[in-house]
C-alpha cells in the first residue's frame, strides 16, 4: 500500500510503499478515505520523545471503512465507516473508566506515533480507538470533527462552562481549531470575541458567527477585549495559540471570575521561544480566576461531536483538500500559520 513515511526527527515525509497492517484480534482494519491535518501533527512529527520508532507513519484524524475485523471484535463489523481516538490507553485504569482516557495511568502513546497513522492506504486501529461514523457525515468531515470539532465541544462544554451571553475570547479563531471554537462556543449562547491575525481568519470568523474581531496585529488584545466588553472583560479566554504573550494577554482579558482555558502549546523545542508565562497569584486570588487545561476529549464526546455535524449545527470548515503525496505542501502552510480553517487529505 501508498503511504508517507517518517525516517527521522522532523524529516520531511516520503512516499512509499509498504506492506499492509497486521490485524490483531482486538484490531480492525480500515481503509483510509480522509485525514485532518492541524498543528498538533506537525508538532508531534517534529518533537524529541513523541514518536517511538522509525519509520513511522504520521497521521492520526483519521476517518474510513473496515475492510476486516480481529477475531474479538464485537462492537463495529465490516463495511462501517469510522473515525478514531488519538490517544492509545489502558481502557482498565480509573481515568480511563471515568471518561477521562487523555489522562490514562499507562498511557501507551499516541496514534501516528507510538503506532502507525492515517497517512496510508490503510490502518490498523484498535476496537476500543474507533468510533462509529453516523449517516449522513461524509468521511472527511468526521476526520475532521475528531479532533477539530472535538477539541471545542470539550472545552466550551466541560472546561470554559459556556452559557448563554458569556463573552468569550477565542484566540487564533481563524485557524483549523479556532473556526469551530467560534461555532461551539456560538452553539452554547456565547457572545465571541474572536481575535487572529491575518484579515483572511478574521473573516472567516465573522462568517462563521464571531460577534467582535480582536486583531492582534493592532496590539496588545486585552484593551480590546475591554472596550469590546464595557470594560468587564471575558467570562472566558480560550487559547488555542499558546504563546506567553498569547497567554498573559488572556489573563489580562478576564473579567473577575473569568476562566482561561489552554488549548494549544507551542514546545520550545520546535518553535524556540519559551511559552512558560507569569502569574501574579495576588491578582489570580483577587480576581477569582480559574485556569483549565483542555486535553483533547474522550470517546463518547467523539460520538456526540459527530452527532452534531450530522444534525447540520456544527459545520465542519475545511478549506482545502490534499492527495496523500502532498501532504508535505499541507504541513508546511501550518507550520506558517498560513491556512485558515481545516485542511484535510483525501485519499482515493
Amino acid at each position: 500500500m501508498k503511504a508517507m513515511l517518517l525516517h527521522g526527527l522532523g524529516q520531511p515525509l516520503k512516499l512509499a510503499e509498504v506492506a499492509m497492517p497486521k490485524v490483531g484480534p482486538n484490531d480492525v482494519l480500515v481503509h483510509v478515505r480522509a485525514c485532518g491535518v492541524g498543528l498538533t501533527v506537525v508538532i508531534l512529527i517534529a518533537t524529541p520523545g513523541r514518536v517511538t520508532s522509525y519509520p513511522r507513519i504520521p497521521g492520526h484524524e483519521i476517518a474510513g471503512e473496515i475492510v476486516a475485523i480481529g477475531s474479538e471484535v464485537k462492537s463495529v463489523s465490516v463495511g462501517q465507516h469510522v473515525t478514531n481516538h488519538f490517544y492509545l490507553t489502558c481502557g482498565q485504569c480509573a481515568n480511563c473508566r471515568s471518561g477521562r482516557e487523555t489522562l490514562c495511568l499507562h498511557p501507551r502513546g499516541n496514534v501516528g506515533a507510538a503506532c502507525d497513522g492515517g497517512y496510508a492506504e490503510y490502518i490498523a486501529l484498535p476496537e476500543r480507538n474507533v468510533i462509529p461514523i453516523p449517516e449522513g457525515v461524509s468521511d472527511v468531515e468526521a476526520a475532521v470533527a475528531s479532533d477539530a470539532i472535538a477539541t471545542p465541544y470539550h472545552a466550551c462544554h466541560k472546561e470554559a462552562r459556556v452559557g448563554p451571553g458569556d463573552n468569550v475570547l477565542i484566540i487564533g479563531a481563524g485557524g483549523g481549531v479556532g473556526i469551530h471554537m467560534v461555532q461551539m462556543a456560538k452553539l452554547c449562547g456565547a457572545r465571541v470575541l474572536a481575535s487572529d491575525i491575518g484579515d483572511d481568519k478574521l473573516a472567516l470568523a465573522k462568517q462563521w458567527g464571531a460577534d467582535e474581531l480582536i486583531d492582534a496585529r493592532r496590539g496588545d488584545i486585552a484593551p480590546q477585549v475591554k472596550a469590546a466588553t464595557g470594560g468587564k472583560g471575558a467570562n472566558a479566554a480560550i487559547d488555542i495559540v499558546g504563546t506567553r504573550a498569547t497567554l498573559e494577554a488572556s489573563v489580562r482579558s478576564l473579567a473577575v471570575g473569568g476562566r482561561l482555558v489552554i488549548i494549544g502549546a507551542k514546545p520550545k523545542s520546535v518553535y524556540k521561544d519559551d511559552p512558560s508565562f507569569m502569574l501574579d497569584p495576588g491578582d489570580f486570588l483577587h480576581r477569582g480566576l480559574e485556569l483549565h487545561s483542555s486535553r483533547y476529549v474522550n470517546a463518547a464526546e467523539i460520538a456526540l461531536t459527530l452527532e452534531l455535524v450530522r444534525q447540520q449545527r456544527i459545520k465542519p470548515v475545511i478549506t482545502q483538500t490534499f492527495p496523500l503525496e502532498k501532504v508535505e505542501a499541507a504541513h508546511e502552510l501550518v507550520r506558517n500559520n498560513a491556512t485558515a480553517g481545516r485542511i484535510a487529505l483525501v485519499i482515493e
